[in-house]
């Protein structure tokens, strides 16, 4: 009988298929019997649904050809010390550092960690071998669902683990820093998994940079389980360069009356996608999307969420904007889904896009699929470019006028940003939004 595997035709998989028998026994934890049986079956699972194409429709505004063309090579040792990262590091929080898809813990900064919340990266806790540690590892995600999960699963290299035990209430963010060193072509499988413990706070952070040109591809996985009463607040900085390429999922499930708390600022890469696929699975569960997307040339960005109203009484609010110059194209593709069980749903979408140049491109796909009746449930979107009126008075009143649009898309952003909490995140957010902004086209150029 033939099987599945040997009638394989797609040349992209099959690429994958043949790296991942070359480097299994090389992996980390593929000394135990566990952790191959569940890269096997991830395996199995990439060979059989494939990579995904703009014919499924959660990916048919994403081209990922160039990614299957590209050639991505293995990594090479580059120097990275603790002055280059710097400016990438929150203030009073505690830091782990991957360079190059690998934990750098020398430069990284994770002395005094409070009881209740455990460290530890990927590749260390796959190869000691106890599950425990990696408790929910693989129980998020859905690996037939189209997109890089199954993938990722098989051949994830490294990322961090991190475990907030119940009633811990973490006060200082923990920041994960996925760093790209200069001249870098590596193609990176990273996973992290975040557990909540009942009624624990904790806010965690994922920057992802360069340091310099790199051409590399990062495939990033977050799983996310929230307990009962959990507060979670996740935010990630993608700003890798601009000839680099980033596919990103971060899966959750909450419980019973938990937050997860979102936030993506999104300028880098050349191609980036991040997607959140939740799932409500308590009542009272509640959760906050939130997004910026800044792109220019020819920059590619897709932000695509999808919240599972699974049970009654849940909250669900998402907000995206979009900045668009040059060529750049976004998309935003929300989808909510309300079981027939799930009453008393209250949930709702706003997708806004500001273009800056008659030749960006936005498309939008709100959808929402509801199978109850007593609910509240809303989209929206608007695509604009700015007001010519605002922009006319501010010059008027000697702003000149590369200021005056830099002062109006600030303003357009900000919304999102002061509605974040007061500590080291925020002004990290708005330095980067600020040093995007210095680098727009000039507004005569544009006009």
């Amino acid at each position: 009988m033939t099987s599945s595997v040997e009638i394989l035709t797609d040349p992209a998989i099959a690429k994958y298929r043949e790296h991942y028998v070359a480097l299994e026994a090389q992996l980390p934890g593929g000394e135990h019997d566990w952790v191959t049986s569940l890269r096997d079956q991830a395996m199995s699972v990439a060979l059989r649904t494939g990579l995904p194409t703009r014919r499924i429709e959660s990916w048919k505004y994403t081209d990922l050809r160039p990614i299957h063309r590209a050639e991505f090579f293995a990594v090479v040792a580059s120097e990275v010390t603790g002055a280059m990262l710097e400016p990438y590091k929150l203030d009073d929080a505690f830091v782990a550092v991957f360079v190059d898809g690998c934990y750098a813990p020398v430069l990284s900064r994770l002395e005094d960690v409070p009881k209740g919340l455990e460290f530890s990266s990927l590749a260390d806790a796959l190869r000691s071998g106890e599950k425990g540690l990696l408790e929910g590892l693989g129980n998020v995600v859905t690996l037939e669902t189209p997109g890089f999960a199954a993938l990722n699963t098989a051949l994830m290299q490294d990322g961090g683990v991190c475990r907030i035990a119940d009633n811990v209430s973490v006060e200082k963010p923990i920041q994960f820093i996925f760093v790209s060193t200069e001249n870098s072509s590596a193609e990176l499988h990273l996973r992290n998994l975040i557990v909540a413990g009942v009624n624990s706070k904790a806010t965690v952070m994922q920057s992802f940079v360069s340091l310099g040109a790199s051409s590399g591809f990062s495939d990033v996985v977050t799983e996310a389980v929230l307990g009962q009463g959990a507060n979670l607040r996740h935010v990630t900085h993608q700003d890798q360069s601009a000839t680099a390429w980033h596919i990103g999922l971060i899966a959750a499930r909450v419980g019973r009356d938990a937050h997860f708390d979102s936030f993506v600022l999104s300028s880098g890469a050349r191609l980036a996608r991040n997607e959140i696929r939740l799932r409500l699975d308590g009542e009272g569960a509640d959760c906050s999307l939130n997004g910026i997307a800044m792109v220019r040339d020819r920059q590619h960005c897709d932000n695509t969420t999808d919240v599972d109203h699974a049970i009654s009484h849940c909250h669900s609010s998402q907000i995206y904007k979009n900045i668009l110059d040059d060529r750049a194209h976004t998309v935003f593709q929300g989808r909510v889904h309300v079981a027939p069980d799930a009453q008393k749903t209250d949930a709702h979408q706003m997708n806004r896009n500001l273009l800056l140049s008659r030749n960006a491109q936005a498309d939008c796909k709100p959808e929402l699929i509801i199978h109850a009746d007593d609910v509240k449930c809303s989209h929206g979107a608007t695509v604009g470019d700015l007001d010519q009126e605002a922009l006319f008075y501010l010059q008027s009143r000697g702003i000149d006028p590369e200021t005056a649009r830099n002062m109006m898309v600030h303003a357009f952003a900000a919304e999102l940003l002061e509605a974040l909490p007061e500590d080291s995140i925020r002004p990290y957010l708005e330095n980067a939004m600020s040093l995007w902004l210095k680098n727009l086209t000039s507004a005569e150029e544009a006009a």
